[in-house]
């Protein structure tokens, strides 16, 4: 078996180290905007902040509420971080007294009516997202939307992978594209496999407002905190959990990633294939959408996975298609907590740990993803989920039982190898670091987000939505201190007109009906 470092050291050569000088990322950061009590808000987007559906940095997404916050690709994980402050400073510059929630499960809400759904103008395209989010409503209820996380999105450039191609020797699928997709698969296949991982060390959400259950979570031992919060002593994600993200008709799609193709024909048999419960809703009511369709998906995004291999969609393409048409760009990593101690919902010191567990599921020998080892990647990750820092955890692998601490001590080793490996060729010692300051979690569970936020809130003896709301008014205050550089006030007002300009465009120009321009979306390619 090849191991990380004997990898590694073949890959030395000047060709490596300016290609990763190029390793790209971009932050979107959901977050709820609140009142001052706690609330959450019933105010429409804000004009100022531009046009939801055409604004390329903020944005919303499930919820009129539920804000997306997203930075451009860049190569410079202070650029990133900047940018990220800047836009932050700008929005709450301008929604009033409200403030933006600083963790992933929501504030109190009392009906899930309370959760206005987003909306994106006139034109067929804002209203193709708005009736998508009604069906999410209809499908799973509106709570489970109003979760907010962390997606990274990571991409490396067509040099490495022309140096990796020449390094690998003789490629037997040809063009540089098919063996990039090909290796971004090999990512994606081996981040569903050790994903636990970013669990154990980023979730960020082991409490939260009973107000979020409903009705659910009756065979989950919760125990009370506060006066209106629940926790479980070794979770790490309730967000991650059957809680959050889930939808039983998913779980018998079986979405395959042995290789582009088969993803892409996984996720097309999903959105063509009429689910019956769905079908009881029924598609259109007195001339309203209550969904897109009756289909197990009804469009790709509703496919609730950890990771996702991407590329950029032109207008009225599909992602599929978009997949198909030009191969894969980049990998969102959809993981992430919104980490509760950065007033911008994830730290440098994160973002570096990312890049080397990136780079540590493309390089680790690990290569195949069989249906058993899915669905044993799944287990591991539910463990971790809902009792991720126990002392006596044990995860599954190969089929045998093996601690928690112990595979974790290799899996460290490994990406300490990729962050001296990448200091060595960028310089400094940032990487290195990030893993250093990351290390104690190995054998100390309350070094972990999760472990550090439960440890705060039991010491406090305090609600989680408490301490979330003073925390909102702290980190509002931090971004009318911050001073922008890159992404300054007068030019985020510009994108914001530019933005309400370019839907109206849109508007404008729709020369059929929505009925029609869903039939065209939907249609069979041949």
């Amino acid at each position: 078996m090849t191991t990380i470092k004997n990898r590694l050291d073949k890959l030395s050569s000047v060709d490596f180290t300016n290609a990763l000088k190029d390793i790209k990322r971009g932050i979107e950061r959901e977050t709820l905007r609140v009142s001052p009590n706690g609330k959450i808000s019933q105010v429409e987007h804000p004009e100022v902040l531009g046009a939801t559906l055409t604004h390329p940095y903020i944005t919303t997404d499930y919820s009129e509420a539920l804000m997306e916050l997203i930075t451009p690709p860049s190569n410079n994980i202070d650029t990133t971080y900047t940018q990220l402050f800047d836009i932050h400073h700008f929005v709450s510059q301008h929604i009033g007294d409200e403030m933006l929630w600083p963790m992933s499960m929501p504030c109190f809400i009392e009906n899930q009516d309370e959760i206005p759904l987003a909306y994106f103008g006139e034109s067929n395209v804002g209203k193709m997202k708005h009736t998508y989010r009604k069906g999410l409503k209809n499908r799973y209820g509106s709570m489970m939307q109003a979760i907010a996380g962390i997606h990274y999105n990571f991409s490396l450039p067509e040099s490495f992978w022309a140096a990796l191609k020449k390094e690998e020797g003789e490629y037997k699928g040809g063009c540089i594209g098919e063996f990039q997709s090909e290796q971004y698969m090999r990512m994606v296949r081996n981040i569903k496999r050790y994903v636990w991982v970013v669990t154990y060390l980023f979730g960020a959400s082991p409490a939260m407002c009973r107000s979020f259950l409903e009705g659910k979570g009756g065979a989950i031992p919760f125990e009370k905190l506060g006066k209106g919060s629940v926790y479980l002593p070794h979770a790490t994600s309730l967000r991650m959990s059957d809680l959050g993200y889930t939808n039983s008709e998913q779980s018998a799609l079986n979405v395959e990633y042995g290789c582009l193709k088969e993803y892409i024909e996984k996720l097309r048999i999903a959105i063509r294939t009429e689910s019956l419960d769905y079908k009881k809703l029924g598609v259109k009511e007195n001339g309203e959408y209550k969904q897109l369709n009756h289909n197990i998906l009804q469009i790709e995004n509703e496919l609730y996975a950890p990771v996702r291999p991407k590329q950029v969609a032109k207008s009225g393409e599909k992602p599929t298609d978009a997949l198909e048409n030009r191969g894969i760009m980049y990998v969102e990593l959809r993981a992430l907590d919104v980490n509760p101690f950065s007033p911008v919902g994830i730290s440098k010191e994160q973002m570096r740990v990312i890049d080397v567990f990136m780079l540590f599921c493309l390089l680790t020998d690990q290569d195949e993803l069989s249906q058993e080892q899915q669905a044993e990647s799944e287990e591991n990750q539910d463990r971790i989920v809902l009792n991720g820092r126990a002392d006596y955890l044990e995860l599954i692998k190969h089929g045998e039982a093996i601690s928690r601490n112990e595979w974790l001590s290799t899996i460290f080793d490994e990406m300490k190898e990729i962050s001296h490996w990448l200091d060595a060729h960028l310089g400094g010692s940032d990487y290195s670091d990030a893993i250093s300051s990351i290390w104690a979690c190995k054998d100390d569970p309350s070094k972990t987000l999760s472990g550090q936020l439960l440890d705060t809130l039991l010491n406090k003896n305090t609600d989680n939505g408490y301490y979330a709301l003073a925390l909102a008014d702290e980190y509002k205050q931090k971004h009318a201190e911050h001073s922008p550089s890159i992404f300054t006030p007068d030019l985020l007002l510009a994108e914001g007109i530019d933005s309400i300009k370019t839907r109206k465009e849109i508007e404008a120009n729709d020369k059929v009906s929505f009925d029609e321009f869903l039939e065209k979306y939907f249609a069979v390619k041949v």
